[in-house]
């Protein structure tokens, strides 16, 4: 599965609108794989890269602060 969204300014409110979005959807996709979800939520992986496709800044912000390999600080 992909979530693509526009390239908005930064400073736009749609830009905070789908920044907000990517927050609510990371902190809780842990949670999509239970039975109460649909069963292909369970091969979801965020960190995957899609060829082409450039990953949403704030998406790759929360990944890196929250990647165990920054945790537990190794590089």
């Amino acid at each position: 599965m992909t979530i693509v969204t526009n390239n908005w300014r930064p400073n736009s409110p749609r830009y905070h609108r789908v920044a907000r979005f990517v927050d609510e959807l990371f902190s809780r996709a842990n949670k999509l794989p239970a039975p109460s979800f649909d069963p292909k939520w369970k091969d979801v992986n965020l960190t995957t890269p899609v060829a082409g496709l450039e990953r949403f800044q704030p998406a790759q912000e929360w990944l890196d602060r929250t990647s165990p390999a920054k945790q537990s600080g190794h590089p």
